[in-house]
Order: C-alpha cells, then sequence, then structure tokens
C-alpha cells in the first residue's frame, strides 16, 4: 500500500526526533528525501488550491456578497484540506532548516577534530 504524503514526512520527522542517534550520513540521506518531499507537497498545493478557487468561484455565483462567499468558502473541505496541505509544507521547511543545522554543526565538530 503506498504511503501518503503527509505519512511520509511524519514517518521521517519521528526518526528526527531522535537525531542524537542518527549517524551523519543517514542525517544527509533524510534531507534529500525530505527536499523531494517538499517538491512533491508543493505541487499538491497547487492541486489543491487550484480545488478551493474553483469551489470559491462557484460559491460566489451562489452568494450575494463577497464577504458572504469568502465566509461560506472559507468553511468548505477544499479549503480545509489546502489549508492544511501548507501548514504541512511550513512544518517540513522548517524541519530541513533544522536538519540543514544540524548538519553543518556536526561538519564544524568534525573539521575541529
Amino acid at each position: 500500500m503506498a504511503m501518503t504524503i503527509r505519512e511520509m514526512i511524519k514517518e521521517r520527522s519521528e526518526r528526527l526526533r531522535d537525531i542524537a542517534n542518527i549517524p551523519p550520513h543517514e542525517a544527509a540521506e533524510i534531507l534529500v528525501q525530505l527536499t523531494s518531499l517538499l517538491s512533491t507537497l508543493n505541487a499538491y498545493i497547487v492541486d489543491k488550491q487550484f480545488t478551493y478557487n474553483q469551489k470559491r468561484v462557484e460559491i460566489r455565483a451562489e452568494k450575494k456578497s463577497v464577504a458572504e462567499a469568502k465566509l461560506f468558502s472559507e468553511s468548505t473541505i477544499e479549503w480545509r484540506e489546502w489549508q492544511e496541505a501548507v501548514a504541512q509544507r511550513d512544518a517540513l521547511e522548517e524541519a530541513i532548516r533544522a536538519l540543514k543545522y544540524y548538519i553543518r554543526g556536526l561538519e564544524n565538530e568534525r573539521n575541529l577534530v
């Protein structure tokens, strides 16, 4: 059974919680995997935003005002899925930054020895 993007990110993020016991080469591999997942997630976000925008247009045609249409469109499953994906991307970007910082620290430590 294929894993979703969210499940793959969660699996690698959970592995990072034990960062002190991750060898440098494995940390570098995880960084490459997370970066690849970021690219896939960005494509997913574009798709979800497109779906949400279509729904928004549909709702705007039904409502009397833009404010009312916005209120209704932001309570749809399409909006929620899009926002969840954006939040996932933000968390993934932060994990990538932290992993880069960790790897850089290992390199500096190795250069001091």
